[in-house]
């Protein structure tokens, strides 16, 4: 029997060659037993079958999923007092309710919105989604459907209705509000899109991009599996025609959509994949597709082709925080491959460094420090800024810059973190992370009197759970849950997400979470974070109906019919300047910290004075009944495998925080 010789690695060959060679003699090798973080994905799937109680967390969640976080949350709870969450605050509506499941199959051509609401709602998607992801490019939009598009061609009038789903959540006009349902609003022009995929075996042109694009973002916080999935068809379609590829020419209009419509895909396929723990479709070294173009719409065409997508120098880009946004994506999308992979990846990265995590972050840490160096001026934080556009780019760029740091120090945090201790000092970067992100999402909540973010939703619910870890860790330190100055800033958090559970199903689904997490026997919540009783006859139809019927409790009263939009969620210059002046809460602590060296070395733990009509003797009641049980993701959660005095011992995680914020070098220089 021939038996082949292994040439050994030799020193001199390149890292690439050693990745590359490793990688390919493990495929050669018997597969070693599984390592337990590879089976945490396993133990979650048994909780969610024990218990199939909401559609939220159906399907895989792994490593870097929003229910991993927030089951080490409950773990610390649970055992810091010795018994089961009640999760009497649940609303069971907002975990059950699937508006899919309400489809009323349409029959016939298009019904589009009257022409004067349609041009409302085109106002309201181009003020409150293309501010941010900018897929669309006005002046063509709008040529295309006064021209009837809309009524000849399938693709782009599924785009117009799209259009029109999205900005439905953002007006009160009382033709949208045919549903008895709110968490429905829009889905009397999603229903109209035909459920076939025959466009799948045709050359995919742009509006087919946009078509994923605008969908997922319709169901990102009611249908989130549907919406990974739909991403997932749309970047392979630009794969198909090559839009993540350079390009050589000119540029054109419909070069430039395709850019946009592709980043914009690939940006949210790394967000929702990093929200369910889920590999990404697109990878970074796959792409090599050019930014966007810095040039607002208006400036794209003109008859001299020398001055076409030309921005005068005077004026800022709205689409500079687009590619600004993007090249924090790249850094987040590089730390999740390599901070969350699977074992075997880690191996190879581990070959001759055992350290070699300490270093990834400590390279992830300076590309971070880079980018907010780079952030253009008037989109650097400024809670006085008087431009609406760029304040709202401003305060979703700083939210999403400290996910960012939270993601990427996550698994180091002790309570997280089921192996040899690091010198890192991740516990400190991500509870100030969370507090900044906290402070951030207050300010544009008090400016912006009500009008809902959902696009900072994910960045804020996960700086609430990060500072609930905080609050439920404090027992060593001596510093009861109700003294820890945390509680105040999830309460910020709260206030920001409940603006928003009206209209998008996953706000209300995570308020209930940091509800639970965040109540201390009978202290009541502060005002502004206390959602609504419900009215006498919902309570009445929650007893006698199923469910999957219940109607939740409106937020806010009933607008007039057909109100002014523009002073609902267009606020003039004069409206911001007096929000501005009442905010004193964005000077509180100075200016925002920003580099993960400030971050590591603020405190962690801040004290707060109980309030004087606190009593001691109701902050952990008899545990009362769970009226609809557990969330799946902690049906059946076994507290840490530790001792019992063992399990909050705060020790280890000063000691893990001790020496400058950031010790580790980047190993190839600044």
């Amino acid at each position: 029997m021939h038996t082949s010789d292994v040439t050994p690695i030799s020193g001199s060959v390149g890292p690439g060659v050693i990745l590359a060679a490793l990688n390919l003699r493990s495929m050669n090798t018997p597969a070693p037993a599984p390592h337990g973080d590879d089976l945490a994905h396993l133990r979650l799937i048994r909780d969610v079958s024990a218990m199939s109680l909401t559609q939220f967390s159906k399907g895989f969640q792994g490593k870097s999923s929003g229910a991993m976080l927030v089951k080490a949350a409950i773990e610390l709870r649970e055992g810091y007092e010795g018994k089961d969450l009640p999760w009497s605050s649940r609303r069971i509506h907002y975990w059950t309710y699937n508006p899919a499941k309400h489809q009323v199959p349409h029959v016939g051509p298009f019904i589009f919105p009257d022409p004067d609401l349609l041009s409302t709602l085109i106002d309201l998607y181009f003020a409150r989604r293309n501010l941010y992801f900018p897929i669309l490019h006005r002046p063509t939009f709008e040529r295309s459907i006064a021209a009837g598009l809309h009524t000849r061609d399938i693709i782009f009038g599924s785009v117009v209705l799209l259009v029109c789903a999205i900005a439905s959540r953002y007006s009160e006009d009382m033709r949208l509000q045919q549903e008895t349902e709110p968490l429905r609003r829009g889905w009397q022009f999603y229903d109209q899109l035909p459920p076939h995929s025959n466009h799948i075996f045709e050359t995919p042109t742009v509006y087919h991009l946009q078509y994923y694009c605008l969908a997922a973002w319709f169901l990102e916080f009611s249908c989130p599996s549907a919406c990974w999935a739909l991403i997932g068809i749309g970047l392979r379609l630009a794969q198909d025609v090559g839009a993540h590829r350079q390009r050589e020419g000119q540029p054109t209009v419909e070069s430039e959509l395709w850019k946009r419509a592709f980043w914009a895909l690939v940006s949210f396929d790394r967000q929702i994949s990093m929200a369910n723990g889920r590999t990404c479709t697109s990878q970074y070294e796959d792409i090599d597709a050019d930014l966007l173009i810095e040039c607002d719409d208006e400036f794209w065409e003109n008859e001299d082709p020398a001055r076409a997508f030309v921005q005068p120098a005077d004026k800022p880009s709205l689409s500079s925080f687009f590619n600004c946004y993007l090249r924090l994506n790249n850094i987040f999308a590089v730390g999740l491959k390599m901070l969350y992979s699977l074992n075997k990846t880690k191996r190879l990265l581990s070959y001759r460094d055992q350290a070699w995590e300490e270093h990834i972050v400590a390279e992830l840490d300076s590309a971070l420090n880079g980018w907010i160096d780079q952030i253009p001026p008037h989109l650097r934080w400024d809670p006085n800024r008087p431009e609406d556009a760029f304040f709202d780019q401003s305060a979703f760029l700083y939210c999403s810059y400290y996910q960012v740091q939270m993601i990427i120090h996550r698994p180091f945090i002790p309570m997280m973190r089921n192996g040899v201790p690091t010198s890192l000092p991740s516990l400190g970067i991500c509870t100030n992370a969370a507090r900044s992100c906290s402070l951030v999402a207050e300010t544009s909540r008090l400016r912006k009197k009500g009008v809902p973010s959902p696009e900072i939703l994910s960045s804020v619910f996960t700086s609430g759970v990060i500072l609930l870890l905080n609050v439920w860790s404090g027992k060593r330190t001596g510093l009861p849950p109700y003294m820890n100055s945390a509680l105040t800033e999830v309460h910020k958090c709260m206030a920001t997400i409940l603006v928003c559970e009206k209209l998008w199903q996953t706000a209300g689904l995570f308020y209930d979470i940091l509800h639970e997490l965040a109540t201390i026997g009978q202290l009541p919540l502060p005002k502004d974070v206390t959602p609504p009783d419900p009215a006498p006859s919902n309570l009445s139809k929650r007893a006698r109906e199923n469910d999957d019927e219940v109607q939740v409790p409106p937020t806010s009263a009933p607008a007039a019919s057909h109100p002014p939009t523009g002073n609902i969620y267009h606020p003039t210059h004069s409206d911001s300047a007096s929000a501005v002046n009442t905010l004193p809460i964005a000077h509180q602590f100075g200016p925002l910290p920003t580099y993960t060296t400030d971050l590591g070395k603020m405190p962690v733990f801040h004290q707060s004075p109980p309030r004087p009509s606190e009593s001691t003797s109701s902050w952990y009641p008899m545990q009362s009944a769970t009226p609809f049980g557990r969330p799946d993701f902690v049906t059946g959660v076994q507290l840490p495998n530790r001792e019992a005095d063992d399990v909050f011992n705060m020790d280890h995680l000063f000691a893990s925080d001790v020496g400058t914020a950031g010790g580790i070098q980047p190993c190839f220089g600044e």
